[in-house]
């Protein structure tokens, strides 16, 4: 299958890594402070789904991804990792994957310092105008899916005895390694797939600056890849991935790539909202994933009748208008609710992965 690696404009990071040594000696915080761990920039490019020979009629912006932009501070990175490789953290939440990877899901509450992140209005409204639609956190469930693929973690070793250190290694100083085979099904770091919900943050929590690979290859409607350089540390990338079948390419050259992937939903409870427990169900608590997702589907339900109840007690409108009116949004709202019954029954989106 053809395949094309596109390198979007690189900037460089304003945080290098020649100021690492003054973060090192900060203590570990619990509360997120933007004046010190967030550095946004708009993203200067983007790419669009008709770029990408994609249809728009799921999506809720034309962007499919954007260029990377910076997103966090170095001091903002190592806080976060302080606060999720911890021994105790990893052991209970982390799960293994492919050889040398595992994946931790449904730690929020176990890290205060990363949970105050992703709930800081700065934060969701950097990641909404870099998609150019304003989103919010799916629900705490999804803050965040931590990807880690780390080269000293052995098959006999436990979860809690290969750490990543607190702060990303420095690897500009390390010999880059020879170029590997992208084939995809030898060096995939995860599985094609389309995401559960409508937008992701993808921020790099690795030094990637002697990276061989990382890229994320995503699926063009004519069937090609386009590859996609992963970002700097601290730096980001919003896609619109659940309307793009996509993967994540093994690295080699850091001894660790280590991925933050946060999801995004239409703020606007009228939006269309994709979101589905396809994948997500194969490596969640479902106690605690039923739960939120029925309370953010049902919180949507409520937003929309308030909505439509405004326009028709405010508005003049003609009996034949509103009945009209409550016939089409019954309509619409038995469709939504039935798919948020049936993602849960089994019988719902049976996933992308394969």
């Amino acid at each position: 299958m053809a395949s094309e690696t596109v390198v979007l404009p690189a900037a460089v990071p304003t945080h290098a890594f020649t100021k690492v040594e003054p973060f090192q000696q900060s203590p570990v915080q619990t509360t997120f402070n933007p004046s010190h761990h967030l550095c946004f920039e708009p993203p200067k490019s983007i790419v669009t789904l008709k770029e990408l020979l994609l249809s728009e009629e799921e999506a809720i912006s034309p962007v499919a991804i954007t260029e990377p932009f910076p997103l966090f501070t170095l001091e903002g990175v190592k806080q976060m990792r302080a606060d999720l490789f911890r021994k105790e953290v990893v052991e209970k939440h982390g799960n293994r994957t492919l050889k040398h990877c595992y994946k931790m899901r449904g730690y929020s509450k176990d890290t205060p310092f990363v949970d105050t992140v992703w709930r800081h209005e700065d934060v969701i409204n950097a990641c909404s105008r870099a998609a150019g639609v304003e989103l919010d956190v799916v629900f705490d469930y999804e803050i965040a899916h931590i990807n880690v693929q780390v080269d000293a973690l052995e098959d006999d070793m436990a979860l809690g005895d290969a750490l990543p250190p607190a702060f990303p290694p420095n690897q500009s100083t390390v010999t880059k390694p020879p170029a590997i085979d992208h084939s995809e099904e030898l060096s995939k770091v995860g599985l094609w797939h389309t995401d559960s919900y409508p937008w992701v943050c993808v921020c790099m929590l690795s030094d990637p600056s002697n990276m061989v690979g990382g890229e994320t290859g995503l699926r063009k409607g004519d069937g090609s890849i386009a590859k996609y350089r992963g970002p700097q540390v601290g730096w980001a990338v919003m896609m619109q991935g659940g309307c793009i079948e996509h993967i994540a390419l093994k690295a080699k050259g850091t001894g660790e790539r280590v991925t933050m992937v946060t999801s995004f939903r239409p703020k606007d409870p009228n939006l269309k909202d994709v979101s589905n427990l396809g994948n997500v169900k194969r490596s969640s608590n479902w106690d605690a994933l039923f739960k939120q997702w029925s309370t953010y589907r049902l919180d949507v339900l409520e937003k929309r009748a308030k909505y439509l109840r405004d326009r028709i007690q405010e508005g003049s409108l003609p009996a034949t208008e509103i009945a009209k009116l409550m016939a089409e949004w019954n309509e619409e709202q038995f469709a939504y609710m039935n798919h948020t019954a049936v993602e849960m029954t089994g019988d719902g989106n049976a996933g992308s992965q394969y």
